[in-house]
């Protein structure tokens, strides 16, 4: 009796990067990963839009800021035309409103990276494999950024929220998911659903995708507790280059949400 192998499909790549030295090298290197083929390139956002409806690829890695048309601008007419596709903005540049744009809509196959602090290709695969399977994908540096920008009205809403509420906040600021928080505090999933859900009402997150929610409701609450200043502080100082462990939750949360 012989067993059939199915072939794996490879991650369809397009890469779009208006230095073409920076794009032939970021699809050279990628083409090395057995699960990635680059499909072709393109040197602006305009030409991109092109490519992506004769191409179809899987994801798009694209610059954020590139001459005719930027690559959050470009991200927005991709995902309006083809919902399913995943983008990874690769970019230099890390202001608040172009991240928030950017992650404006359906989060799930986004993720942003910023070119200064790729510390290997691995983070680069990583990325593209996540959003390919709808995951979103967050550098620590604009998770940390986002949390930063956040306004004093968030934390008065913090203020508003029952015991009971703020443990469940407390369980999803350590990474647990919602069957996790039921069983440490001994109550029905159902019953944690509806906490988030009134955490999510009284911090007016509810018209947000509830990935990116979630994300925003933790960074709110670590902050109004000290804890994001204090590990902000550690991961200032150059004999401890780790990224926090509270961020780490928050970034593996954003993938998997």
């Amino acid at each position: 009796m012989t067993t059939e192998t199915v072939a794996v499909k490879p991650i369809r790549v397009l890469m779009v990067d208006d230095h073409e030295l920076m794009r032939q090298a970021y699809g050279m290197l990628l083409n090395t990963d057995p699960d990635i083929q680059i499909v072709g390139f393109a040197g602006d956002g305009q030409e991109a839009l092109a490519m992506v409806d004769r191409l179809d690829p899987t994801v798009v890695i694209m610059d954020g800021k590139m001459p005719r048309l930027n690559g959050v601008d470009a991200a927005r007419i991709i995902r309006d035309k083809h919902q399913d596709m995943a983008i990874v903005l690769l970019s230099a540049f890390d202001d608040d409103e172009f991240v928030r744009e950017f992650l404006k809509g359906d989060v799930k196959g986004k993720a942003y990276l910023l070119k200064q602090s790729l510390s290997s290709l691995a983070d680069l695969v990583q990325a593209v494999k996540d959003v390919a399977e709808g995951k979103t994908y967050l550098a620590s540096e604009i998770v940390a950024k986002l949390a930063g920008t956040q306004n004093n009205r968030e934390s008065q809403f913090l203020s508003e929220l029952t015991e009971r509420e703020r443990e469940v906040l407390d369980c999803m600021a350590r990474g647990l998911s919602n069957s996790a928080i039921a069983e440490e505090l001994f109550i029905q999933p159902r019953t944690v659903e509806r906490h988030i859900g009134s955490i999510f009402s009284k911090m007016r997150l509810q018209p947000q995708p509830k990935a990116h929610a979630r994300v925003q409701a933790v960074l709110a609450y670590l902050q109004d507790t000290g804890r994001l200043k204090e590990g902000q502080r550690k991961q200032a100082e150059p004999q401890q280059p780790q990224t926090p462990a509270y961020l780490q939750h928050v970034q593996a949360m954003s993938r998997t949400a």
